[in-house]
């Protein structure tokens, strides 16, 4: 499957299953992902954030699905 990391995804990172492979989909801080890659994708996810922060770096965005995704391969 593949993944969108976008401000109006309708899953949570945390939801979907990674166990059997994904791809992300990670945007440039600046404008994010163009419209045709994110429809392009099976999933638009988000990562949730707490007060005024608007986005995430590009880096940080990577790191944190890549990190659940490992974590769900562990388990």
């Amino acid at each position: 499957r593949v993944y969108a990391a976008h401000l109006k995804g309708t899953k949570s990172y945390r939801e979907p299953d990674y166990a059997e492979g994904a791809a992300f989909l990670i945007g440039n801080e600046g404008n994010g992902l163009t419209r045709e890659l994110a429809e392009s994708a099976d999933w638009r996810i988000r990562i949730p954030m707490c007060g005024k922060v608007e986005s995430l770096n590009a880096g940080i965005a990577s790191a944190i699905l890549m990190y659940e995704a490992q974590r769900q391969r562990r388990n």
